[in-house]
């Protein structure tokens, strides 16, 4: 008697693909944003016990990304996306700018935490009260598959307000949603319901969306 077929026994394994970062935060919003791709699987560095951290030693957040991206893609043997951000402002001279430095403008260039980078800023808005700060967000994200060697860099562009008040919630990983707003004098990032955060953050990536999709096929 032949052996019977289970439905299950049908469906392929997923496709692990490799957030590159330490960070769950942000593990944990591409999979919100790519969470609809039934067939693929993220993971973070954490999660396949990747310790290394890749310095970011170039002048661009895309050199930074693809970087990243072939270091632990050959590490892990696992396609992988890194994304990196420069960030500049419409206030700060452009000595000051934090560029491809957005945790680490300050003199020295260590990673500032959180709650240090968060009181960083509100100093920094002391220094530079004018109104309609604005905060222009790029991110380079780099794709690689160390199977084929193939590899792609896209970018995302955000821009973000001042809020209208410093929160006083935080968002692990994300301490600039506790006073940057989509809106300008709006309310925190931090400060919105799961909802319209997933509604915002689609809007923002959404040809980033449509790029990884093609990047799978």
């Amino acid at each position: 008697m032949p052996k019977t077929v289970k439905k299950k026994d049908l469906v392929s394994p997923k496709l692990k693909i490799l957030i590159a970062t330490h960070n769950q935060s942000k593990l944990k919003r591409y999979k919100k944003l790519l969470g609809f791709i039934d067939s693929i699987d993220l993971v973070s560095l954490n999660d396949l016990d990747i310790a290394e951290k890749v310095e970011e030693v170039f002048d661009t957040n895309r050199e930074n990304a693809i970087h990243k991206a072939r270091i632990y893609g050959k590490l892990s043997g696992l396609p992988t996306i890194s994304i990196d951000e420069a960030l500049i402002t419409n206030f700060l001279p452009d000595n000051e700018q934090p560029g491809v430095y957005v945790r680490r403008f300050l003199d020295g260039k260590s990673e500032l935490s959180d709650e240090v980078l968060i009181d960083t800023w509100q100093k920094i808005f002391k220094l530079y009260p004018q109104a309609d700060k604005q905060f222009i967000f790029n991110f380079a994200i780099a794709y690689y598959n160390p199977q084929n060697g193939i590899e792609h860099t896209d970018y995302v562009k955000q821009v973000s307000y001042q809020a209208s008040y410093l929160s006083k919630n935080r968002r692990a990983g994300y301490p600039m949603s506790s006073f940057l707003s989509p809106k300008k004098d709006g309310k925190p990032y931090v400060e919105f319901d799961q909802l319209e955060a997933d509604k915002i953050e689609t809007a923002n990536f959404s040809n980033f969306i449509k790029s990884f999709q093609k990047w799978l096929q």
